[in-house]
């Protein structure tokens, strides 16, 4: 079989098997019109956006759009005070017309694109309409977990429908999910285990008072032959 992974995560890998290095910093590629001097720099988890930026020179106040990632699978960031993560690879200052104009979404045509757009043979339309009913177990039958984020269904939809953030919010439903259903089982497992003990403590209360009405009679029948 094969791994696909991106230049980034291998060599952080390489780093990690060959020196024994933890993953403490990633190549992050600062560009976009809006920002002075593009660059690639090697920087520390934690270091802000706003830092990078200034670094390469600053970004003009009248930037359009500032995601992390790429321009298609990159997402928006809220602002400039937001920390480099593990899994950070770019930070793009996008002027208005590297952006687009932003429209508003339409219902969906059907007219099929996003799926012949697909690189995994999904179905986004019908993925799209499980998210918009919170359907989170017909959205993880369509095969969300393979779903790489790509962006390519979001790109060429003439509705302008947010699919890619329909699928990284059923993402975050779904884990939501899991992590309820985790909490529940371990405190069902703690209630059971509660319940055995409390059992278990009633098992030797009412051994213990059986033993002592067995002595009490045993030195009644004693006395009585005396």
């Amino acid at each position: 079989g094969l791994l696909v992974h991106n230049v980034g995560t291998v060599y952080s890998a390489h780093r990690a098997l060959r020196y024994g290095q933890p993953l403490i910093s990633r190549i992050v590629t600062v560009s976009g019109g809006a920002v002075a001097e593009p660059r690639n720099l090697e920087v520390p988890l934690g270091a802000l956006a706003i830092d990078l930026l200034n670094y390469c020179g600053g970004v003009s106040e009248d930037y359009a759009r500032l995601l992390m990632g790429g321009p298609m699978m990159g997402q928006p960031l809220p602002g400039v005070e937001v920390p480099v993560i593990k899994g950070t690879n770019g930070i793009l200052a996008l002027t208005a017309a590297e952006a687009g104009e932003a429209q508003p979404a339409s219902p969906c045509i059907r007219c099929g694109r996003c799926v012949e757009a697909c690189p995994m043979g999904l179905l986004p339309l019908e993925m799209s309409k499980r998210a918009r009913s919170e359907d989170w177990s017909g959205i993880q039958a369509l095969g969300l977990s393979d779903c790489m984020s790509c962006g390519s269904c979001a790109y060429v939809c003439p509705s302008h429908i947010p699919l890619t953030q329909y699928f990284a919010f059923a993402r975050g439903k779904l884990a939501e999910q899991r992590r309820e259903e985790r909490k529940s089982a371990h405190i069902r497992e703690l209630m059971e285990q509660r319940q055995a003990r409390f059992a278990r403590a009633e098992q030797a209360k009412a051994e213990a008072a059986a033993k002592r009405r067995a002595a009490k009679k045993q030195r009644a029948v004693a006395v009585e032959e005396d």
